[in-house]
């Protein structure tokens, strides 16, 4: 009985230490917010907020989204 409360044991704290490490691991990495913080249809061009457009060298990977000249991928609002 002992070796089961122990393996039940371990096995809390090896999840505890997962869950510790994967919030730290989630505290350090990069965060980027969804469409620059602009909100779906447009993106960050300096200051300002634009609205979404393919440009001339713009090539579609789905009906709404293309990759632009600078390897940017955006999308029509929906």
């Amino acid at each position: 009985m002992t070796a089961q409360i122990s393996k039940r044991a371990t096995g809390l704290l090896a999840s505890a230490v997962a869950a510790g490490a994967l919030a730290l691991g989630l505290s350090f990495a990069p965060t980027a917010s969804a469409a620059d913080g602009c909100g779906i249809g447009y993106h960050l061009d300096g200051p300002n907020c634009v609205l979404n457009v393919p440009g001339p060298n713009a090539h579609f990977i789905s009906p709404n989204c293309w990759i632009n000249v600078n390897n940017d991928e955006r999308c029509y609002a929906p």
